[in-house]
């Protein structure tokens, strides 16, 4: 395998600071510090009913994106999906469309470090030889002492762990495919359905590493793109949830 066997995936909903593209913007830039040449697959989500007084500025937004997709960003595919669709239904819609063994999964506001190295062939031999289905890229220097209970055996530059996340990660397209997706229920965020499976499973099941280097582990961060306010899940409608 080699880096152009990797299909970058960005999902996308409203954020407080839309119209503007200031985040994707710098997560973009910083998938392209990485991946020069590589196709990257925008899924744009629609809003949900509680967001319908930001459709001006998400349709603002997206004219902005569209226009950058056709003459700024190269090699892009914006997807657009009418109704909110949350990333599950999402990348289950647009699986189909990664035609590579790997895809990259960045969220729009949690861009890879450009300041610190990542060896791309050894994650790629891991994936390629076997050894691992998914690599995380840490959002934070060390592991957070609350987190080490779901942390194994180090091998190298790797960490196993069983602690499954929605920050960066590295991961075969047919293991998203095949396991995560089937088992995510639909309009859900993937991380709210999958961590509890990988945990019950066992490593063996999902060979999940977080990258380890030495020194500092932190390859990628967080712009908070939703400013503090809450996270919607599918349970929303059930409690009456809204903004």
């Amino acid at each position: 395998m080699n880096k152009g066997d990797v299909t970058i995936i960005v999902p996308i909903s409203i954020l407080p600071s839309h119209p503007e593209l200031d985040f994707l913007d710098e997560t973009v830039r910083s998938i392209r510090y990485h991946f020069e040449e590589n196709e990257i697959i925008f899924q744009i989500d629609g809003l949900r009913k509680e967001r319908e007084n930001r459709k001006e500025d998400y349709d603002e937004f997206k004219n902005r994106l569209l226009w950058k997709c056709l003459h700024d960003w190269k090699n892009t595919l914006p997807i657009i999906f009418n109704e909110h669709s949350h990333q599950t239904t999402m990348m289950k819609n647009t699986i189909k469309e990664v035609k590579t063994p790997l895809m990259l999964y960045v969220e729009s506001d949690t861009p890879l470090t450009i300041d610190q190295p990542i060896d791309w062939e050894e994650c790629l031999d891991m994936i390629e030889y076997k050894k691992a289905n998914t690599i995380r890229f840490h959002f934070e220097a060390f592991i957070p002492s609350e987190h080490k209970h779901l942390i194994l055996e180090k091998d190298g530059n790797f960490l196993q762990t069983v602690q499954w996340s929605q920050r960066p990660h590295l991961s075969l397209t047919e293991y998203y495919r095949n396991v995560v997706l089937p088992y995510c229920n639909d309009k859900d965020f993937i991380e709210d359905r999958f961590h509890g499976k990988v945990q019950d499973d066992g490593w063996e099941a999902h060979k999940l590493w977080i990258y380890h280097p030495e020194g500092s582990i932190k390859r990628s961060y967080h712009l908070d793109g939703r400013a503090g306010t809450r996270k919607f899940t599918q349970d929303d409608e059930v409690w009456g949830l809204t903004e």
